[in-house]
C-alpha cells in the first residue's frame, strides 16, 4: 500500500492513505441538509456529504442514488466523480471502496454488500433493518466479512455528551434523581435516539413499559408516538413524553439530580445547569436555582464529522472496540424500541 511521507524538519512522520469512500443514498442525511441555512448556523456538519467534503481521511470518490436529480447534484455541487443509479452502474469503481456510508432504506443494505468486495467498513443510519431479523441478518454478513459496522446515533459522538458520560454529568448535579424525555416524530424515527442516548448516559435498561398508546406522526410510514417508561438497571426509571411535532419540536432530556439540574434540550443545541443554592424563601432548605441557568457551549455541530473521526481511527487501529457507537449497542437499543413498538401495536389492536 502506498503510504504518504511528510517532512517535518529531519524527520518523516507517516500517514496513511484516505479510505475510498462511497455515499449509498444521497437524500436529507446525505446532502439536504446542507442546504438549510438555519441548520447551517448551529451545525457545521448536518449531512455526510459536509463531512466526506472536508474530512482527509476519507477519499469520496462514489454517490449511488436511484434519483437523477441527486447525482446530477453530487456531480455539479460536490465534485463526485461516480455517480451512479446503482452499485451495479459503477463498474470498476466499486472494486476500490473500502467504506460506505449507508444513508438509504434498511431493507436493501444487506444487498448492497456484496457490490464493494474490499470494503472494510460501513457506517450506517438507523434502524439496522427493516425488522430484528432483518438486522441480525446485515450485522451477521458484516461480521463474515470483518466489516466494522459504526451506527450514526450522533449523541454517541458529541465530545460535551461524552463527557457528562464519563463523569461530568454526576459532577455537575450529584446522583441522579428523576429523568423526563420529550420526543417525537416516531418512536422508531427520534425515539430510537432518545433511548440511545438514555443508555449512553445513564446505563443499561432492565425493561420498558407502556404507558400510553401513541399518536401516528413522523416520516416513518405508521411509526408510533407512545408514552413510555424506561426502568433502567441502575433503579432510575426515566419518563419519555411523545410531543406533536406538528406544533413544534422537541428531542431532550430534564435531569434532575441531588445537587443541581440540567435541561438538555434543543436536539442538543442548549444546554443548561441549574446549581443548587440556599432556599430563597425558606430557612435551612436548599433549591435549585432554576431562574439563574447557566449554559454549555453545545457540541452538537460537529458530532457527525467525529462520528467519521472516530471511525477513521478504528480502521488504522484495526480495532472494533474503539467504536464510539457500535452495532452491538446500536442493537441493544432497537430490541427496546421494538418491545415497546409491539406493546403500542397490541394496545392499539386490542383498542
Amino acid at each position: 500500500m502506498r503510504i504518504a511521507r511528510i517532512r517535518l524538519r529531519d524527520n518523516f512522520v507517516t500517514t496513511p492513505p484516505p479510505f475510498p469512500t462511497a455515499l449509498v443514498g444521497f437524500g436529507k442525511m446525505g446532502q439536504g441538509y446542507a442546504a438549510d441555512p438555519l441548520m447551517a448556523r448551529h451545525f457545521r456538519y448536518a449531512a455526510h456529504a459536509q463531512v466526506l467534503r472536508d474530512h482527509p481521511a476519507f477519499d469520496w470518490r462514489v454517490v449511488i442514488d436511484p434519483d437523477l436529480g441527486a447525482l446530477n447534484a453530487a456531480s455539479s455541487q460536490w465534485g463526485v466523480e461516480s455517480c451512479a443509479e446503482s452499485p451495479q452502474k459503477l463498474g470498476v469503481a466499486a472494486q476500490s471502496i473500502e467504506v460506505a456510508v449507508l444513508a438509504t432504506r434498511p431493507e436493501i443494505r444487506l444487498g448492497l454488500l456484496d457490490s464493494f468486495p474490499n470494503l472494510r467498513a460501513v457506517l450506517v443510519e438507523k434502524p439496522l433493518g427493516a425488522t430484528l431479523d432483518d438486522a441480525n441478518a446485515f450485522l451477521a454478513e458484516c461480521a463474515k466479512r470483518g466489516i466494522l459496522v459504526q451506527v450514526n446515533l450522533w449523541r454517541r459522538a458529541d465530545r460535551l455528551f461524552r463527557q457528562l458520560a464519563s463523569g461530568t454529568l454526576t459532577e455537575k448535579i450529584g446522583e441522579v434523581q428523576a429523568v423526563t424525555c420529550w420526543y417525537g416524530n416516531g418512536l422508531v424515527n427520534n425515539g430510537t435516539h432518545m433511548i440511545d442516548f438514555a443508555r449512553m448516559l445513564f446505563g443499561e435498561i432492565e425493561d420498558a413499559v407502556l404507558l400510553k398508546q401513541g399518536f401516528i406522526e413522523g416520516p416513518i410510514t405508521d411509526d408510533s408516538n407512545p408514552q413510555f417508561l424506561l426502568h433502567m438497571a441502575s433503579g432510575l426509571t426515566i419518563d419519555f413524553q411523545p410531543l406533536h411535532f406538528a406544533a413544534h419540536r422537541e428531542c431532550g432530556f430534564v435531569i434532575v439530580g441531588t445537587e443541581g439540574r440540567l435541561d438538555i434540550l434543543a436536539e442538543g443545541l442548549s444546554i443548561a445547569h441549574y446549581p443548587k443554592s440556599q432556599h430563597r424563601a425558606m430557612q435551612g432548605e436548599q433549591e435549585l436555582v432554576v431562574d439563574q441557568p447557566v449554559y454549555c457551549a453545545p457540541t452538537a455541530g460537529d458530532a457527525l464529522y467525529a462520528m467519521f473521526d472516530n471511525l477513521a481511527a478504528c480502521l488504522h487501529a484495526n480495532d472494533a472496540a474503539m467504536l464510539c457507537s457500535p452495532a452491538a449497542s446500536a442493537m441493544n437499543t432497537a430490541k427496546i424500541v421494538e418491545q415497546i413498538r409491539l406493546a403500542d401495536h397490541l394496545a392499539r389492536t386490542r383498542g
